[in-house]
């Protein structure tokens, strides 16, 4: 037995079961304590949620319509189970392979070909295991989100591991986009590019320009990491949502079509491209890519209600532009997209209550008024049995959604009374205190009760919206004296939202106060921020 690997464990993920007994039968002779196989992304999502791996071997291609090995990566960092010290290998060609290391911080650690040669590969996973060895403490406070600790651990790396100085500094890098030291972080990421050009680097580059404000730089290098066909959803993600902040919603349309071309399973980019979709009122393309976010996104972290209602919603809307059997059709997905959502969500009394609301427009729209109704007093009945805590989250969505209903003084009823229990709550009071300035136009006060109340429910529309016409305000009269700090409060706002879930109410203030902004950013140019913040 192998003391070197004695105590380790590693998950392999491959859809070919030779291939994958093959693998398996090599990593336990080199002396592995257990290897776990997993035949699919949700598979080997479902044993890394309980099985910390020392090293995760996915094989890239795992056939049409499956998500790719290297989408493990990107989809583990987002339900947050992704490990720094788990060393990642990918499975693939090496004109694949080159491909693949575009991402800053989804990239594989190593990637090696079919068919398997033991002694090579037994010399790379000893030099990984060493690497992931040194930097195990710097890892380890990655991991759990102790940025600062981290920043002064790396530094430290760098000095006692000089071999290692180009992995150090791109963890240095990663470390300043979350401490939000953007200025260091793009001089960190250009003094990399200044000795080898890397695509990761760019991406480091352009993402702290854009959160700079430097609009011009970040599109440069972002964009020339997809000219290289890097298969990169940062890239794109960050490059299509530049081009939405300057009102380019076309533009960033035609980029994320580019990007689902290239990575149809990933849900992420499905459901930017929807809600781009949904702004410029192509419900076709809008309702294809929801519908592709729902079926990618099962059973991960992507698996949202917004998902589906957006889908619904879309469908709604599409209906309109049908006629005969394809609008039956279009109709009879949207109830059943909702009815699979009850199902999805079972244990989620909001998504239960949103279901029934927008049924409740879905028939009123296909003329079966009746049905309507019924939903419609399923949808208040369920909101009544919701804690107050939650009741006070979505009362708006209630009021706005039974407004043409036979119970909606009913809803009104429900608000009066509401209303003065929400006093009770953080939240809620800080919202309704916001409201209060903002009326008086004492913005600066507006705006800090609405972050406080943000603090607290970061994802409800009504919240994100008070905040964001608040900054809006305060940006047109430029109180702060960084604008590129409220534009970067401002897109953080209308990104966290889902634009093709919310009621029509929501999304005509949502568009307006997008246009607001592009039109403010177009304005202003330009403005980097300098110096560490």
């Amino acid at each position: 037995m192998d003391t070197l690997f004695a105590t380790k464990r590693a998950l392999v993920v491959d859809k070919q079961l030779d291939d994958l007994k093959s693998l398996r039968m090599l990593l336990l002779s080199l002396g592995l304590e257990q290897v776990f196989v997993a035949s699919s992304v949700n598979m080997a999502l479902s044993i890394l949620r309980e099985e910390p791996v020392d090293f995760c071997f996915m094989v890239h291609d795992l056939g049409k319509n499956e998500k790719s090995g290297l989408q493990l990566l990107h989809e583990a960092q987002a339900e947050g189970i992704y490990r720094q010290s788990t060393a990642y290998v990918l499975v693939a060609d090496p004109e694949t392979s080159a491909l693949m290391f575009g991402s800053l911080e989804s990239s594989p650690d190593l990637c090696i070909e079919k068919p398997y040669q033991t002694a090579q590969l037994r010399l790379s996973l000893e030099r990984l295991m060493r690497m992931k060895q040194s930097l195990q403490p710097l890892h380890a406070c990655m991991d759990e989100g102790r940025w600062s600790e981290a920043l002064t651990l790396c530094e430290q790396t760098q000095m006692r591991f000089p071999a290692l100085k180009v992995l150090s500094q791109r963890m240095r890098g990663i470390i300043l986009l979350r401490l939000e030291r953007y200025p260091d972080a793009y001089q960190q990421f250009e003094a990399l590019l200044g000795q080898r050009d890397q695509h990761w680097m760019r991406v480091g580059a352009g993402v702290a320009a854009y959160r700079m404000g430097d609009l011009v730089q970040a599109e440069a290098a972002l964009d020339q990491v997809i000219r290289q066909r890097q298969v990169c959803i940062d890239a794109f993600d960050w490059l299509a949502r530049l081009h939405r902040l300057k009102g380019e919603l076309q533009q960033s349309v035609n980029l994320l079509r580019k990007s689902v071309l290239l990575q149809p399973t990933v849900a992420l980019l499905q459901a930017r491209q929807g809600d781009t979709a949904a702004r410029l009122k192509d419900w076709r393309l809008a309702v294809d890519s929801f519908r592709a976010a729902v079926q990618f996104g099962r059973y991960s972290a992507y698996q949202q209600p917004d998902y589906y209602f957006a889908l619904a919603q879309s469908l709604r809307m599409r209906l309109e532009e049908l006629q005969g059997d394809q609008a039956a059709a279009a109709e009879a997905e949207a109830v059943q997209v909702l009815e699979r959502s009850v199902v999805d969500f079972d244990h989620d009394p909001v998504a239960q209550f949103r279901s029934r609301l927008l049924l409740s427009d879905l028939h009123r729209q296909g003329g079966e008024s009746g049905r309507a109704e019924q939903s419609c007093r399923a949808a208040l009945e369920l909101f009544s049995g919701l804690p107050l805590e939650l009741q006070a989250q979505w009362l708006d969505l209630l009021v706005d959604g039974l407004e043409h209903s036979s119970v909606s003084s009913q809803a009104q009823k429900v608000r009066q009374e509401l209303t003065p229990k929400m006093l009770s709550i953080d939240w809620a009071r800080a919202n309704l205190k916001g409201m209060m300035h903002f009326r008086k136009a004492e913005l600066l006060l507006a705006r800090d009760e609405f972050v406080m109340a943000h603090q607290a429910l970061p994802h409800n529309p009504s919240v994100s919206l008070n905040l964001l016409q608040a900054e809006m305000e305060l940006l047109k009269r430029q109180h702060d004296k960084d604008s590129s700090a409220m534009i970067r409060r401002c897109d953080d706002l209308l990104n966290g939202l889902h634009f093709a879930a919310l009621t029509p109410r929501q999304q005509h203030r949502y568009q307006a106060l997008a246009e607001r902004l592009a039109g403010l950013v177009l304005t202003t140019g330009s403005q980097p921020s300098t110096g560490s913040e």
